[in-house]
């Protein structure tokens, strides 16, 4: 556990000296949701999605299953779910490719 926190912490460090973590230089999507449907049925989607940028649904499942939808380009809903007998979602949520 030690060792991860260094490297992380030097990893930062790092990313900071060379700007790494500078702002991006473009919008990323915005007015993004992610909501549960039914137990096991989750949708996502962003209302403004700038030319070039993408973002995509997540959710994780109460048997530890981990789900992404493909990466979207445009405003489209988009939908995933819990696949295996039993699991339902424990989280959903939007990530942006910037």
């Amino acid at each position: 556990m030690h060792l991860r926190s260094a490297v992380i912490s030097v990893g930062l460090g790092v990313s900071l000296a060379f700007g790494g973590m500078a702002t991006p230089t473009h919008a990323a999507p915005s007015g993004c949701n992610a909501w549960k449907n039914s137990p096991t049925f989750a949708y996502g989607s962003c209302s403004v999605v700038p030319a070039g940028d993408a973002w995509r649904l997540g959710i994780l499942c109460s048997d530890g299953d981990y789900d992404w939808s493909a990466w979207k380009y445009t405003s489209q809903r988009t939908s995933l779910r819990c696949n295996y007998a039993g699991a339902v979602l424990t989280h959903t949520w939007i990530d942006a490719a910037r």
